[in-house]
């Protein structure tokens, strides 16, 4: 692959840190996000918020090299309850996997047509052996890339050439030495918003993403009139939290779920400084790229208006997210405000005219710990500025999101699937029984023990009669849906647990929640209420071929919760 040298963004103070040493397919642009503010700004304070480095497209392509590869870098990590500002942290040399060897990955902007194209190069040592008893949490070290939340073919639709492609059993996959081309052609019609990319081979996603191998993706709409000020700066937030051993490393499975939790990080920073003028408006997407926890934004002293979820815009409506939101979660406001693993917020935020110091905080959610975390300090100085809201009337509207009505639903198969998301004992009469020990459970002896001894992690059908089974096992089973298919499906969680319910490729159109309706709306990562339920409607449109659904509380999803889709012609 020709490559070009890499060329450092504007305003070097900003991103000294996030120096990008990788090579560019030729075709390819490094430029800011809009707004960026520079050296001309005279702020008497620093900001420490790191910005992913950004490349766009040119001519309609944007092509790239993606290397899985070890990196050694310094994190400052503070324990999970950092209540207080400054918390007490440390820094901390970490040996971690990485893409390009960096904490992040670049952010993509791609425009509604556009064609990406990424070669995955997994640089990666071998394998480890007997790092488990479960012979597919062995292979740590291979990969595979997921591209979360778009809608896109998921096969390989030419030989040697993948779209969205996940669907490798946990000794396949892009294995150590090996690459894979992934090309993504952008469908006119596509939502514009923020999504991202990450690995997803099953058995080692969570070591992986928990390390820090994750990048955003930006889908523009040159139609979209809800932004267009070059004074509101848009910042990408990646909210992720670390499990690391004595060493500064996650290398095993159990390493990402027995060692302690991080707090809160924002772009690999911890309590980093955001600094506005008085009055400033600024565009943030919120992604939680953390593999459990919750994230509930609340901004002390300025108004924050989401006016998306996972990429698909609010019908022409603004939700303030503010102190006294942050703790509704009844049916009618599920899941609130609170971003789950894999979730996106797109946000609207407005300084207050007031200048001072605020802080970013994460608020208890369902799930999250007993304590708060303060995640960011905002710093409010400089001249004022002046700049107008956006209109929440210019927020786009799209003809493959218009809502999914029972005659729609009735005219295209009418199909209801009852599903459920479940952490079982061993002994369930849910599981066949005797368990078949073919990997199904952590056996006690395995390097843990409590909870993760001999549970079993499964998704599948709902039904009393039924039996379950996790995605490594022969038992498990797929869900086959005809091309054009519009369906009705409900999940389930049996835990007290709001598991993350994920599904590849389409969106979900939320109509009820613990079996009461709700106004719709649009997502492709929800939460499923604690031993409750979502119903959704789903149009399996433009793409044939197998892909999953699953819980995005990633260690779950490794544990085996998850199924194949199969959309056949």
């Amino acid at each position: 692959m020709t490559t070009s040298a890499s060329t450092l963004l504007p305003d070097a103070k900003r991103r000294d840190t996030l120096r990008w040493a990788f090579g560019l397919s030729v075709g390819t642009a490094l430029v800011p996000l809009a707004g960026c503010g520079g050296s001309d700004d005279n702020f008497a304070t620093a900001d420490t918020l790191p910005d992913p480095q950004t490349l766009a497209s040119t001519g309609g392509k944007l092509s790239l090299d993606l290397d899985a590869q070890y990196a050694s870098q310094v994190l400052t990590i503070a324990g999970a309850q950092a209540t207080a500002y400054p918390g007490v942290a440390k820094k901390t040399a970490t040996a971690l996997r990485s893409f390009n060897g960096q904490y992040m990955a670049p952010t993509l902007v791609l425009a509604v047509g556009n064609t990406l194209r990424i070669k995955l190069n997994n640089k990666l040592p071998a394998n480890v052996p007997r790092q488990s008893k479960l012979a597919y949490l062995n292979h740590q070290n291979s990969t595979n890339l997921h591209f979360h939340g778009l809608h896109v073919d998921p096969k390989e639709f030419r030989p040697g050439v993948f779209g969205d492609y996940v669907v490798d059993t946990a000794e396949g996959g892009v294995l150590p030495g090996q690459s894979r081309q992934h090309e993504l052609t952008i469908p006119l019609d596509h939502t514009n918003g923020i999504y991202w990319y990450h690995p997803h081979l099953h058995g080692s996603s969570n070591v992986q993403v928990s390390s820090g191998m994750f990048g955003a993706i930006i889908i523009r709409d040159p139609a979209d009139k809800f932004i267009t000020s070059p004074e509101i700066r848009e910042r990408v937030i990646h909210v992720h939290k670390v499990n690391l051993n004595k060493d500064g490393k996650t290398e095993s499975f159990y390493d990402s779920v027995t060692t302690d939790t991080s707090a809160f990080l924002l772009n690999g920073a911890y309590q980093p400084t955001l600094v506005m003028r008085p009055g400033e408006v600024q565009n943030w997407h919120f992604i939680n790229t953390a593999s459990f926890y919750p994230f509930n934004p609340v901004l002390d002293g300025h108004t924050l208006l989401a006016y998306a979820r996972d990429g698909n815009v609010f019908d022409r409506k603004f939700k303030p997210i503010n102190k006294a939101t942050s703790t509704e979660f009844g049916n009618q406001q599920w899941p609130g405000n609170a971003v789950y693993p894999g979730g996106r917020h797109s946000l609207v935020v407005k300084a207050s005219n007031v200048p001072g110091t605020y802080f970013l905080r994460a608020a208890l959610a369902p799930s999250s710990e007993d304590k708060e975390e303060i995640v960011a300090r905002i710093v409010v100085e400089g001249l004022p500025m002046t700049t107008a809201l956006p209109l929440a009337a210019n927020l786009p509207r799209y003809a493959d999101h218009l809502p999914i009505t029972d005659a729609e639903l009735a005219s295209h198969g009418g199909k209801q699937r009852n599903l459920v998301l479940a952490i079982l004992e061993k002994t369930s009469n849910r599981l066949p029984q005797p368990v078949p020990d073919e990997g199904w459970f952590i056996p006690a002896g395995d390097g843990v023990t409590g909870f993760l001894v001999d549970k079993v992690f499964v998704s599948g059908d709902a039904s009393a009669s039924a039996k379950l089974a996790p995605f490594q096992s022969s038992l498990t089973t797929t869900q086959t849906v005809a091309l054009n298919a519009v369906e009705e499906w409900t999940i389930n969680s049996l835990n007290d647990y709001p598991h993350p319910f994920h599904i590849h490729v389409n969106d979900s159109y939320v109509v009820r929640v613990n079996g009461e309706a709700v106004t719709p709306f649009w997502a492709d990562t929800l939460p499923v209420p604690p031993n409750g339920s979502i119903t959704f409607r789903m149009r399996f449109t433009d793409f044939t071929g197998k892909y999953v659904w699953h819980c995005h509380a990633l260690d779950h999803e490794d544990l085996g919760m998850m199924q194949l889709v199969d959309v056949i012609a």
